[in-house]
């Protein structure tokens, strides 16, 4: 039996975790690899739209990662702090995914570019988490700097803020305001002669 992901148009901050169940290292390389048409992973993802084959994910939400590569960190440290999974979403999961010693591909919401898509993974795609991105948190702090005080006026239209001129700028105007002065000086003086 296969899994089956209905995916929402605006579906955001999920990824999704799929082990790639081939025995052995070439089969891995030869499924990874870059060849003409379709890559592999994607097409084994058997990703369909409401309307019509769906061929267009986005491979920089697509991601194949060793975790024998990862060291101390593990998939699981792996998916907290570079995926911004919240620790107490993988914790119940932390011992099955460090103990995964085979490629993994890990899929991004924005992977399915803003479209609705079923996903129905085959093998040698074998389903193993969904989990959640924590939103990035705002602060609703009042800022204490001077220039963050102020008023917000009910009504009438704000001036618009003319830019200050550059002070090379009023610099060169000066001289040139000078170098005028001083021409029409030595201008008089020449005449005079």
């Amino acid at each position: 039996m296969s899994d089956r992901f209905e995916i929402s148009a605006h579906e955001a901050e999920v990824v999704r975790l799929f082990l790639i169940d081939l025995p052995e290292e070439a089969q891995r390389r030869e499924f990874l690899e870059d060849a003409e048409g379709d890559w592999p992973p994607i097409v084994t993802l058997n990703a369909t739209s409401v309307s019509a084959p769906f061929t267009r994910m986005d491979r920089r939400y697509m991601e194949v990662v060793n975790p024998r590569d990862l060291d101390e960190l593990g998939l699981s440290g792996l998916l907290i702090e570079g995926y911004g999974i919240a620790e107490e979403e993988v914790a119940p999961l932390r011992s099955h995914l460090d103990s995964i010693q085979e490629r993994v591909l890990i899929v991004g919401s924005r992977a399915f570019s803003g479209q609705a898509v079923t996903v129905e993974p085959r093998a040698p795609l074998r389903w193993i988490a969904t989990l959640r991105q924590e939103s990035p948190r705002s602060t609703m702090e009042q800022l204490h700097v001077a220039t963050a005080q102020g008023q917000a006026s009910a009504g009438g239209t704000a001036e618009p803020v003319k830019p200050a001129l550059p002070m090379v700028l009023k610099v060169t105007l000066v001289l040139m305001v000078l170098a005028a002065i001083i021409a029409i000086v030595l201008g008089f003086s020449g005449a005079g002669k």
